[in-house]
C-alpha cells in the first residue's frame, strides 16, 4: 500500500490531482481505520496508468470515468489475477492507440492531399474544402487498398508514392504545377525539354531507380478514355504531354 505522498512521489502526479481524481471518483483509495489517511493498493497504481495514457490521447476526465466504468480493472489477491489485470488493460489501451494511430493517419493524408492540390493550382478549391470535410466522417475506402495489393506487391506498395505525404511526394506537387504551365508549348521546346529531364530525374529517385516498378505504376495511374484521373492531377491530356516529352 502507499501514502498520497509516496504515491505522488513515484508518479509524479501532484497530491492536488490525486485527490481531484478521487473527487470524479476515479481513484477510491481506503482509509487508514487509525488515523484515516488515504491509502493505494496496486489496483490505483493500474488505474493510475490507464489515466495517463487516456489523457495522453487528449480524452477528457468524464471521458475516461466511462472508460473506467466499463474497463476498470478487477484486481485479486493472486498475482495471476493481478497479471491478467494488466494484460487486460493494455491489450484494450493498445486498441484505442492503434485506432486514434488509424484515424490520424488518414487526417494527415487527406491535409497533404488538399495542400498538395492547392501548392499544384495556386489556389483553394471550395469544392475540394467541402469534399476534405466530407472525408473526414466517411469510413475508409477498402475497395482501392484491395485493389493496389491485386496490382502491386507489398515491396513494390512500400516504394510507391501511394498514401506518403513525404517532401519526394510534394515535390511532384511543384513538377505537375510546371506541367500545366508548358503542356501547351511543342515537346521539342526548351521548356518541355527541362521539364523531360525533371521527371526523369525525379522518376529516378521515387523509384529507387527500378524502370519496372515506374512502368508499372504509370500503367496502373492512367486512365481511360473519358475516365477520371487515377493520380491527383494525372488527367489523360498531362500523360500525354509526359509521354512525349519523355519520347524525345
Amino acid at each position: 500500500m502507499y501514502t498520497v505522498g509516496q504515491l505522488s512521489n513515484l508518479t509524479k502526479i501532484s497530491i492536488r490531482t490525486l485527490h481531484y481524481y478521487e473527487k470524479l471518483g476515479l481513484l477510491n483509495p481506503i482509509r487508514d481505520e487509525i488515523n484515516q489517511y488515504r491509502q493505494y493498493s496496486d489496483r490505483d497504481i493500474l488505474i493510475l496508468q490507464q489515466i495517463a495514457i487516456l489523457k495522453r490521447m487528449k480524452y477528457k476526465l468524464s471521458e475516461i470515468a466511462v472508460f473506467l466504468d466499463q474497463n476498470g480493472p478487477v484486481v485479486g489477491e493472486s498475482s495471476h489475477h493481478v497479471v491478467t489485470a494488466w494484460m487486460q488493460s493494455l491489450e484494450k489501451q493498445l486498441k484505442i492507440v492503434r485506432e486514434q494511430k488509424e484515424d490520424l493517419k488518414r487526417v494527415e493524408q487527406l491535409l497533404f492531399s488538399t495542400l498538395y492540390s492547392i501548392r499544384v493550382t495556386d489556389e483553394v478549391n471550395l469544392d475540394e474544402m467541402l469534399n476534405f470535410i466530407k472525408e473526414l466522417d466517411q469510413p475508409k475506402d477498402l475497395s482501392r487498398s484491395t485493389l493496389l495489393q491485386q496490382v502491386f506487391t507489398p515491396e513494390e506498395l512500400k516504394v510507391l508514392p501511394i498514401d506518403k505525404s513525404g517532401t519526394v511526394e510534394m515535390e511532384w506537387a511543384d513538377i505537375l504545377k510546371e506541367i500545366n504551365k508548358h503542356m501547351h508549348e511543342a515537346p521539342d521546346s526548351e521548356a518541355s525539354q527541362k521539364l523531360a529531364k525533371r521527371i526523369s530525374e525525379y522518376a529516378s529517385v521515387l523509384f529507387h531507380g527500378d524502370e519496372q516498378l515506374a512502368e508499372k505504376y504509370w500503367e496502373y495511374i492512367t486512365p481511360e478514355d473519358g475516365q477520371s484521373p487515377r493520380a491527383y492531377g494525372m488527367s489523360t491530356e498531362v500523360m500525354r504531354y509526359i509521354e512525349k516529352i519523355l519520347e524525345r
